[in-house]
């Protein structure tokens, strides 16, 4: 009887092989596609806080020069010895000339005067706003009663789309 033969213990399965390569590889290419849209991504998001950033900063520079202007103005008014209507007077007739070169580029800016209380109102391009409020005392000074930065809604026009599943087209 003949003896069964067996293969040479250096036969390796190469089909399990090219197989088990054929996912590692697949895996990695998978995995640096999701690395570079994650860091694109992120990119843009540096970018749109960065932009957000300097925004703020321009509109608080523009209200901090309004208050120097208005201090200016108010100096004036003590040495004066102005009332108290011809100091509102004063301000009612300068706010504009000093909102105008109170603002950075890019940076627009409104304000009312109800009362003794001045509230203005400082819009960046992006969307950050900034108001301000001041309750001018009868002593011609003033105090800050009001400093609200935020971000106005913008409509938001972008083709970007996350994801376009059964909800998305509804």
């Amino acid at each position: 009887m003949k003896s069964p033969t067996y293969a040479s213990k250096d036969n390796m399965r190469h089909g399990l092989i090219s197989l088990l390569t054929v996912v590692v590889v697949i895996s990695i290419a998978t995995a640096a596609v999701l690395t570079v849209a994650t860091s694109h991504a992120m990119a843009a998001l540096a970018e749109r806080q960065a932009t957000m950033t300097a925004e703020g900063y321009a509109a608080e520079q523009s209200a901090q020069t309004m208050l120097s202007q208005l201090d200016e103005e108010l100096l004036a008014s003590r040495q004066a010895r102005e009332s108290r209507q011809a100091i509102l007077s004063r301000i009612e007739n300068s706010m504009n000339g000093l909102l105008l070169e109170a603002c950075e580029p890019g940076v627009s800016a409104t304000y009312t005067l109800d009362g003794n209380v001045l509230t203005c109102t400082f819009v960046t391009e992006g969307g950050r706003s900034l108001e301000a409020s001041v309750t001018i005392q009868d002593n011609a000074t003033y105090a800050i009663t009001a400093w609200r930065l935020t971000a106005v809604v913008q409509d938001n026009t972008s083709n970007d789309t996350l994801w376009t599943g059964s909800t998305a087209k509804e």
